[in-house]
């Protein structure tokens, strides 16, 4: 089945922004380590382009965070600048990065399984490199490794 770039980005686009209001989040974006493919912004949350910068700027360490978590190396924290977010992240063969800016991570990592999984399945088919790893192994014949990241809020000090 061959389906056109174009409606696979219609269709990314719309999973996104499922995936945003699931988590009532202001702001959704797929990344690569170069910068931002798609995003999706709560109209009503005011400007996203700030944290659009802010996420482009530590792409390197967001896409640290699972080879981290995997090994138990230590790693900056990327999100220390950043106040009042909480953050699902979703890493797709280590080559794109769903992030969703939310009030609860958490919960959204409960609701999303079918969206992020629909999801997963539009962008292996919309760029076909991402169906390697980082490390240029090939992802033929089993399912693609996704790693899940919630980021919470600082828990509040008595």
């Amino acid at each position: 089945m061959f389906d056109s770039r174009e409606r696979l980005g219609e269709e990314i686009r719309g999973l996104l922004s499922a995936l945003r209001g699931l988590g009532s989040g202001r702001y959704a974006c797929l990344l690569e380590p170069k910068g931002v493919l798609f995003e999706d912004a709560d109209p009503d949350a005011g400007a996203s382009w700030p944290l659009r910068r802010f996420l482009e700027a530590r792409a390197e360490s967001l896409f640290a965070i699972p080879r981290a978590l995997a090994s138990g190396e230590d790693m900056d924290d990327a999100f220390a600048e950043w106040e009042g977010d909480e953050f699902f992240l979703a890493f797709v063969n280590g080559r794109v990065a769903l992030v969703v800016a939310c009030p609860e991570a958490e919960a959204l990592r409960e609701k999303a399984g079918r969206v992020l999984k629909a999801l997963v399945d539009r962008l292996l088919r919309y760029n076909a490199a991402w169906r390697v790893d980082e490390k240029g192994r090939g992802f033929f014949f089993t399912r693609p490794r996704l790693d899940t990241v919630v980021v919470g809020r600082p828990e509040a000090k008595a």
